[in-house]
């Protein structure tokens, strides 16, 4: 039987086209799939028999051609277990005693190949070519859309469920409405469904992997939590959607995922499930970014190197570039390469952030010259070659404008200007954030008895702000209400007593962060000017103390977020610049007031270091018209 098996797909991919046309792939899932080949085989054999179910054999060869390296996470407990677990881990400092006394139990790994069943694989397709012919839209939809969009039975590492039944269930009066309405767009169901769905809790540390139960009955997690969400509801509906993504923010050690949609004409359309609807504005269309990624079935070929020789944040076979869809992402550049010698088969484009730097993407190499295709604006770049797990510069950093006008930074040590370092000042784009905050002060920990001490009226300057507070009302709680879209954007706050002595307690406050970020609420009370908590919520977050005792509150000091190094009069400061090969301090200096001067290289980039206090400027900046400018 297994040979007539085998037979039959060499048969079928003979005259199949290039989405399914690799009978090697499904020889080797095949051999991978130890005592569980029989159900693969099952699969295959119940869709031979039949010439009118070529197209749902043609699909079953996809799912496991493309199965390898798929598989379910999960714990040997009851989800009620891990759920209720959850529904602290922001809040709670112990998060070990905290999974033991609700038994997650051990962690379980089941790769698909040597696990799923024929009549799991058979009634997943089934019912994906069900809501495919039925819908609407369907008949616009190409097979390899379906085959990407709508027919996979997993999104992620989730326990396998038979969700499609459950969705259908659950959606049934969205689905006969979809069919009542022969006029209905995919574009337009994707809508009226997203908003059905739960709105989601922000989480700061990693989710277990949830399937489409877990989702509904757990909605809190990340934006990867929320897209699987959508995900699985769409594709049940027959509406082909996806997960795009980019694999960090430039200068931030995040990434981020969104979903996208698949119109009639086969244009993708983002949207943020559960939040934002397919053309209306999101985090992923919003900020700049370097490039942009779609999650794949299918195994892609990108890169014809073995995995070893592949930067980690490439490594991942299953997906395929999708910058040019995006606006802002569609620039090409191409440059001379510098270490010709040092450069292999690729070079990549390494996104140069102070805070954090990664690759995302991989060039060409031709006649000496590197050339990278769809990447973002307004990023700072640098060229390197990748070769036992180090990176060598292939060329100098380099960054398209507003309009891509490209700019490389090769420093010119001939020719000199005037550089002055100055306070960021009252133009700094972070400060309006706290305007109209409000200080309060309690008894009560739900704060149901507060009392205001202070509103922030007008927008703050760049330095500490004192605030006197006649109240002489002990208070055991006190906080700072951030305004609406402030997200508690604060740097430092310091209580202070009547006995001129610094209050401090627990710190209490809104949980996690913005896309689960370090800067979270306790980042206010830390006495380090260069963090800060922005929280994920943009509307009235809060930071606070429990002080343990009801206290009297004489001054409150505050400190918005400013990203940059702030110049103290008196300190000793090193300008740091790039010379091809690495970081160089180009100058030291003592700073005049709240201003450095530099004689600095033309065209060059630089950061700033405080050899006083020992801390960095957290971005880079250039000189443009004798002015500092943040990258």
């Amino acid at each position: 039987m297994k040979e007539f098996i085998l037979f039959l797909v060499f048969l079928f991919f003979m005259s199949c086209n290039s989405r399914t046309d690799n009978p090697f792939q499904i020889r080797e899932g095949l051999s991978k799939a130890g005592d569980n080949c029989k159900q693969l085989e099952g699969v295959l054999e119940h869709y031979s028999k039949n010439p009118a179910d070529s197209l749902k054999l043609k699909a079953a060869q996809f799912l496991i051609a493309n199965m390898e390296g798929k598989y379910s996470e999960y714990y040997n407990t009851p989800w009620q277990n891990i759920a209720s677990a959850l529904y602290r881990w922001n809040d709670i400092p112990d998060e070990e005693r905290l999974l033991v006394k609700h038994d997650w139990g051990e962690l379980k790994v089941e790769e698909d190949v040597k696990f799923i069943t024929s009549e799991y694989l058979i009634n997943n397709i089934e019912l994906a070519f069900k809501v495919w012919m039925e819908q609407p839209w369907g008949k616009n939809i190409s097979f390899d859309v379906f085959c990407e969009e709508i027919l996979p039975y997993r999104v992620g590492k989730e326990p396998l469920e038979n969700w499609r039944e459950k969705i259908l269930i659950a959606f049934a009066d969205m689905n006969n409405y979809f069919k009542e309405h022969p006029d209905i767009t995919a574009v337009e169901a994707c809508g009226m469904v997203n908003k059905q769905l739960p709105a989601f809790t922000w989480v700061s540390t990693p989710m277990p992997a949830m399937n489409y139960s877990m989702l509904m009955s757990t909605p809190r997690g990340t934006c990867d939590e929320m897209g699987a969400l959508a995900i699985f509801v769409m594709r049940a509906l027959g509406i082909p959607v996806t997960r795009d993504f980019t694999i960090q923010w430039p200068n931030r050690k995040l990434g981020h995922s969104w979903n996208s949609v698949c119109d009639s004409s086969g244009t993708h359309i983002s949207f943020m499930g559960v939040e934002t609807n397919p053309g209306d504005y999101h985090l992923g269309t919003r900020l700049r970014k370097s490039k942009v990624y779609r999650n794949t079935f299918a195994r892609q070929n990108h890169i014809n190197e073995a995995d070893s020789l592949i930067p980690f944040e490439l490594k991942n076979r299953y997906m395929k570039d999708v910058s040019s869809e995006y606006d802002g992402c569609n620039f090409n550049v191409e440059l001379p390469i510098i270490n010709l010698a040092d450069v292999g088969k690729y070079v990549y484009l390494l996104s140069m952030g102070k805070e954090a730097s990664a690759v995302v993407g991989w060039g060409q190499i031709e006649d000496g010259k590197m050339s990278f295709s769809d990447i973002g604006k307004n990023v700072l770049y640098l060229p390197v070659s990748y070769q036992n797990d180090e990176y060598t510069p292939a060329g100098y950093p380099f960054r398209l404008d507003d309009s891509g006008q490209l700019r490389v930074f090769q420093p010119d040590m001939e020719k000199c200007e005037t550089l002055i370092v100055s306070d960021a000042g009252k133009d700094h784009p972070w400060l309006y954030r706290m305007q109209q905050g409000v200080f309060e002060g309690a008894n009560r920990m739900d704060f149901y008895d507060k009392k205001v001490l202070y509103i922030i009226k007008d927008m703050p300057g760049s330095d500490y702000e004192k605030v006197g507070i006649t109240d002489l009302t002990p208070y055991r709680y006190l906080r700072y209400v951030s305004p609406k879209g402030g997200h508690c954007n604060v740097s430092e706050i310091q209580f202070w007593g009547k006995n001129g002595r610094k209050l401090d307690g627990r710190r209490i406050g809104t949980s996690g962060s913005w896309y689960n970020s370090p800067a979270t609420k306790d980042k206010a009370f830390d006495d380090d000017i260069y963090t800060y908590f922005d929280a994920a919520e943009a509307d009235y977050a809060w930071t606070g103390l429990d002080l343990g005792t009801p206290q009297v509150l004489a001054e409150i000091h505050y400190l918005p977020r400013i990203e940059d190094n702030r110049i103290i009069h008196g300190n000793r400061y090193e300008l740091y610049y790039w010379n091809g090969d690495d970081w160089k301090v180009l100058e030291k200096k003592t700073a005049e007031m709240n201003r450095v001067h530099f004689q600095v290289p033309s065209n060059a980039v630089f950061y700033l270091r405080n050899a006083t206090n020992d801390t960095e400027s957290n971005k880079y900046f250039m000189v443009k018209d004798g002015k500092q400018v943040w990258i």
